[in-house]
């Protein structure tokens, strides 16, 4: 058996198990401000985020040969691991079993993040969501309940806005969160807290970074956008926690976890608050 038929094999059966498991989780309410972080790293990718409602899942992606591997780093590659075996054909046998991926329509963000090859990995990721359109939402086919796909990492910004055609949205800066920015281009912004902030969950925030966060809420919310920060500070679980309650007080922020469970036990204490 050759090795490209045995790497076909491999897709083959773990699309086939990753479908049956999708199709028999259990649907939960939306989580509104949950992101599932390197979920592809859990033992059952996508299904352990939505079983909890997050409605915002992340995969790191790279280019091999034509394939769109997911993975931290490539010694982490494999090539069953695929995009459409791992996310994509599991959100569409869902779909297609239950008619939604929660226990109301609710919209699923699908980050990819780009890890090498933006304009190779974008020629790629075009043809295989051409197949997927179906379930899709997309800037010019708006779709409730349906997918959408945002752009992260290192995808060639200008090549993307300049497709009419484009089936993807793109995870901006913190300098694409302006008056009147586009939703439709940037529903998301991204920003490093440690280049933003010092302060670590340890003790009340500083007012000064208190109005700083609160002044980027309230306009995010303004243009329709979400805030997405990463590189939290995790001295400790106590810690982190405080600065998880923190950002839920705003509610255009997506807080974003490893610690999936942790985080919805959080967020769904700060609702009942």
């Amino acid at each position: 058996m050759t090795k490209t038929i045995r790497a076909t094999l491999a897709i083959l059966l773990l699309s086939a198990a990753s479908t049956q498991a999708q199709t028999t989780v259990t649907l939960a309410p939306p989580l509104e401000q949950g992101h599932s972080h390197n979920d592809y790293w859990r033992p059952h990718p996508l299904t352990d985020a939505l079983q909890l409602g997050f409605k915002s899942v992340e995969a790191d992606v790279f280019l091999v040969d034509t394939t769109l591997q997911v993975g931290h780093d490539r010694a982490s590659l494999r090539p069953e691991k695929t995009l459409q075996a791992m996310y994509l054909e599991p959100m569409r046998q869902v779909l297609r079993a239950k008619k939604t991926l929660y226990t109301k329509p609710a919209e699923l963000w699908l980050y990819i993040d780009f890890k090498n090859d933006g304009p190779g990995t974008y020629a790629q990721l075009q043809r295989v969501l051409a197949r997927y359109q179906a379930i899709l939402s997309t800037p010019k086919q708006p779709r409730q309940g349906g997918v959408k796909v945002i752009l992260s990492g290192g995808y060639p910004r200008q090549e993307v806005l300049a497709d009419a055609q484009r089936l993807v949205y793109l995870d901006g800066s913190l300098q694409d969160l302006q008056a009147g920015a586009s939703s439709k281009q940037f529903p998301a912004v991204n920003g490093d807290w440690q280049q933003s902030f010092k302060w670590n969950g340890e003790g009340p925030i500083p007012a000064a970074e208190a109005a700083r966060l609160r002044q980027w809420n309230d306009l995010a919310l303004r243009n329709g956008q979400k805030i997405r920060f990463w590189n939290l500070p995790a001295k400790n679980p106590a810690h982190l926690q405080a600065i998880w309650r923190e950002l839920l007080r705003y509610p255009a922020v997506l807080v974003g976890a490893d610690e999936l469970a942790e985080l919805k036990k959080t967020i769904d204490t700060h609702a009942k608050s």
